[in-house]
């Protein structure tokens, strides 16, 4: 993910290139990403280039790339910061941020008195019931895994310090809220949780009064917090000259208006539609509030703080993602309602009953996160209809259904070709005999595939008429059935001059039918390659039962995808 590579470059930029306006991105886009894949992180400005992240990720990172520099010279691989030992590394640096927040999630959890039992559900729950385990795995250059650690460390020995009053967990508090704000600033917000873990309101005046005495700490951690911090404002100074830049420029928040509904329940990134399993988390908070209200009350109250401030983003769904990622760094807050579920209950919801279905929230999770590293889920656009059309569906046939839609610049059509059927007269495709008037999306046409007819209206491209060979076919249009069931599908097949098919492959539409309403639908076809420039590849719907099929605005579009 671009924003990945943003927040990464700062090592390279400093440790290989000594280049801090970047300059060196262009020729390592060429070399190592596709197109759309290419980083957009460098915002330019009147005084100089600016990285649009922050550079807290880099500086956990920092270890791991200094292995990479090791291991490229060793194995001979260039040493630019994007050869395969650099890529290897950040991965492995994500499994070792992931285990020390756990490490430290449980140490938090096992300090306020849940039982051992309770913490193992728990961590297992918030690594494989969530999109931590996405980001961990599958994006690790993306902060949120380095967060996760980070705020865990900090809960922890902010509970150290002042709930068990040991004086140099200050430093270790002051040391971890520091990478957390150089991360994100945003998550500073979790310094209001320290009376969640210092014991409620009281618990944290107390354990204040009982450090402040304990000055050569303080002054430590206060030194240690404001080192931390400088670097980014020390950074932009190198980069421009000033120590304050907003590099979001145009983007910010409208706290007078937070998208909290859709950020917290819609299809497109809902918190609580794609991790589930906080439901039972905000459920074991309200439990909590009977007999632990001075730490679940106060619990709640930063939560739903987090919540208002994620949601007055001005882009709520933060871009392309799995999930809505943006509250991955304050799981372990999450973490200790699940664990009070998990060790109480709550009404009906006995332990066991709340173990039984975490675990089956887990399946659910482990296949939703399939789904979206096959494409079955798209990174956006997401709604209802499409959410319920594949859950927990895995095929093959399903991947791409939601993805790739006509404007995106890795499914452009090869020459610009965008061959259009909108039912209304054209001719020169096959079985144009079904046209009929008794539908139409638009206009006055549409093509009727009725029972009786297995094959529909065909369209012919003969592979001379492409300047490249493509490796995709989309296929899109309005549809509309009798039948929510119709096994109707799309083929992509290849024929030679003869007529003789020597490659065929159908794609089911049977997920994306509304009823008996009109409704979009498209599949991307990974085709065969041609054997001869004479050869045509030949695209037609197809269904073998007795569903009555509308076709209107047929779209078909040969690709070369990135």
């Amino acid at each position: 993910m671009t924003d990945g590579q943003g927040y990464y470059a700062y090592l390279p930029a400093v440790f290989i290139y000594h280049d801090l306006q970047f300059s060196f991105v262009d020729s390592i886009n060429q070399a190592y990403y596709p197109e759309d894949k290419r980083a957009k992180f460098v915002v330019p400005s009147d005084d100089g280039n600016v990285n649009k992240y922050f550079v807290g990720t880099a500086i956990t990172q920092a270890p791991f790339f200094i292995v990479g520099c090791f291991i490229s010279k060793l194995v001979g691989q260039p040493i630019d910061g994007y050869s395969w030992p650099f890529q290897l590394m950040v991965g492995i640096a994500a499994l070792f941020y992931l285990a020390a927040g756990l490490w430290f999630l449980s140490r938090l959890l096992n300090s306020m008195s849940f039982s051992e039992h309770t913490i193992q559900l728990t961590v297992i729950f918030i690594v494989l019931a969530t999109n931590l385990l996405h980001y961990s795995l599958f994006e690790p250059s993306m902060s949120h895994v380095y967060s996760f650690c980070t705020v865990s460390a900090f809960l922890f020995y902010g509970r150290n310090a002042l709930a068990n009053g040991q004086k140099r967990a200050l430093i270790g508090a002051a040391l971890m809220l520091g990478l957390t704000v150089l991360i994100r600033p945003i998550n500073g917000l979790v310094l209001l949780a320290i009376p969640v873990v210092a014991g409620g309101i009281f618990g944290t005046i107390q354990g204040l009064e009982a450090t402040i005495k304990h000055k050569k700490e303080w002054l430590i951690s206060i030194l240690v917090f404001v080192f931390l911090v400088a670097f980014q404002p020390i950074i932009y100074l190198l980069e421009t000259g000033h120590p304050f830049v907003w590099s979001y420029q145009e983007e910010g928040f409208n706290f007078l208006a937070p998208e909290l509904q859709n950020v917290l329940f819609s299809y497109r990134k809902g918190l609580f539609v794609y991790c589930p399993i906080l439901i039972l988390s905000v459920l074991g908070m309200i439990a909590g509030l009977r007999r632990k209200r001075e730490i679940f009350l106060p619990l709640l109250g930063v939560l739903t703080l987090i919540s208002w401030v994620i949601a007055s983003w001005w882009m709520w769904y933060y871009g392309g993602s799995y999930g809505h990622r943006a509250f991955i760094e304050f799981y372990p807050l999450f973490a200790m309602g699940l664990a009070y579920l998990i060790q109480h209950g709550f009404g009906f919801l006995k332990p066991a009953l709340v173990v039984l279905i975490g675990i089956l929230l887990v399946v659910v999770q482990v296949i939703q996160t399939y789904q979206y590293n096959t494409h079955i889920i798209p990174f956006d656009s997401m709604n209802e209809t499409k959410y319920w059309n594949v859950f927990l569906r895995t095929g093959k046939d399903l991947r791409w259904y939601y993805s790739g839609y006509p404007g995106e610049d890795s499914y452009n059509g090869i020459d610009s070709a965008l061959v259009l059927h909108t039912m209304e007269g054209q001719l020169g495709w096959g079985n144009e005999d079904l046209l009929t008037t008794e539908q139409a999306f638009e206009g006055e046409g549409s093509y009727a595939l009725v029972s009786e007819k297995q094959y529909g209206i065909t369209f012919r491209k003969p592979v001379n008429e492409l300047s490249t060979l493509p490796n995709t076919v989309r296929i899109s249009g309005m549809f509309k059935s009798d039948s929510r069931n119709t096994d109707l599908s799309l083929v992509c097949s290849i024929e030679d001059s003869t007529g003789t098919a020597y490659y065929w492959r159908s794609y089911p539409l049977r997920p994306q039918f509304n009823g008996s309403q009109w409704s979009w639908a498209t599949s991307l076809n990974k085709c065969g390659y041609p054997r001869d420039s004479t050869d045509r590849f030949v695209i037609y719907p197809m269904k073998s039962d007795g569903a009555t099929v509308y076709i209107d605005n047929l779209e078909i579009s040969f690709i070369k995808a990135q």
